[in-house]
């Protein structure tokens, strides 16, 4: 057989099995009724321009509720907007319980918008994906820390639908508390300053950001196992064919 047809074959059967394990791979990521598997989730809104640049604050699965924290040093006046809902005729309108400007956020997986969760509010029927984006009314100059949660194990309250309609398997609740918004101590003035024989405490230390999600990277690991593989096992078989011409 000649060395450039054996060559031909043995790349095909690399290119093959790089298409299989892609497929195999992403067959593993799925979202259903009984929860996120082989997913990362995590949380984007205004706090980050909604992903642009920065990754995801990561979220954690603990007994079918993902848990997640938004810690914001310094709050800034880009991350602050209009809080706002679908009327369900297709308009936006400023929601009635959040006053003034608002941190706004989302849950999602994969760093995409293929499956996200927010508030569910029944304007009308809302699948996964409807919902509108969660508000935290905030100001600018203060830290704000929000402790986020998805949980799996239930749909959101208001959301009655046909437990089979796969649009809203994953309507499920989400749920978030303000832990911390406090403005940042200003320093004493001289007149605002201890007395010489108090004790003076030590300062405290700035609380540092949640580390951001930096992506799953086994399944690109595992691919490219697989087509090293291949490509190595293409050029054994064209070395094995010289030596028999």
């Amino acid at each position: 057989m000649k060395k450039s047809k054996i060559l031909g074959i043995a790349l095909a059967a690399a290119m093959v099995s790089s298409i299989a394990a892609t497929a195999a791979l992403s067959a593993s990521a799925t979202v259903t009724k009984d929860g996120i598997d082989g997913e990362t989730v995590g949380i984007t809104g205004s706090f980050c321009n909604w992903g642009d640049g920065a990754a995801d604050v990561p979220m954690t699965l603990n007994n079918g509720v993902w848990e997640g924290q938004i810690q914001i040093p310094n709050v800034t006046d880009d991350m602050l907007v209009d809080a706002t809902m679908d009327d369900g005729k297709g308009t936006q309108v400023a929601r009635t319980d959040i006053t003034g400007k608002a941190i706004t956020f989302k849950i999602r997986t994969n760093g995409d918008w293929t499956n996200s969760w927010g508030d569910y509010e029944p304007a009308y029927e809302r699948t996964w994906n409807s919902q509108t984006n969660c508000a935290v009314a905030a100001e600018a100059g203060k830290p704000l820390t929000i402790n986020v949660k998805l949980d799996t194990t239930k749909q959101a309250e208001g959301a009655t639908f046909e437990a089979d309609d796969p649009d809203i398997w994953q309507v499920w609740a989400v749920t978030y508390e303000v832990v911390e918004s406090a403005p940042a101590e200003a320093p004493a003035t001289e007149s605002e300053a201890p007395a010489e024989d108090s004790a003076e405490a030590p300062a405290a230390e700035s609380e540092a950001p949640a580390p951001v999600a930096t992506g799953d990277t086994t399944s690109a690991v595992a691919l490219v196992a697989v087509v090293i593989a291949s490509l190595g096992a293409a050029v054994v078989m064209t070395k094995k064919a010289s030596a028999k011409d």
